[in-house]
């Protein structure tokens, strides 16, 4: 059930930091993890990790794509 929610919340953001997603169902990231591997596995949901340097920490988005596509994690 919950895994829904999250597809269909991330589809109607079409790109959405992973700190908003933790924050809108209550998770941690340990939590919002395993669920959101499924949903790459799907195809529909795209990882993007943006290291942003040396002294700031990576900041993780998720997108949704309407055609499925190759699972991947895009790092920049």
């Amino acid at each position: 059930m919950i895994l829904k929610r999250l597809s269909a919340y991330i589809q109607k953001q079409q790109h959405v930091d992973e700190a908003t997603v933790l924050k809108q169902f209550h998770l941690k990231q340990n939590g919002l993890a395993p669920m959101i591997e499924i949903l790459i596995r799907s195809g529909h949901v795209q990882k993007t990790v943006s290291s942003r340097g040396d002294r700031l920490t990576a900041q993780v988005f998720y997108s949704w794509q309407e055609n499925q596509v190759i699972p991947m994690t895009t790092l920049l």
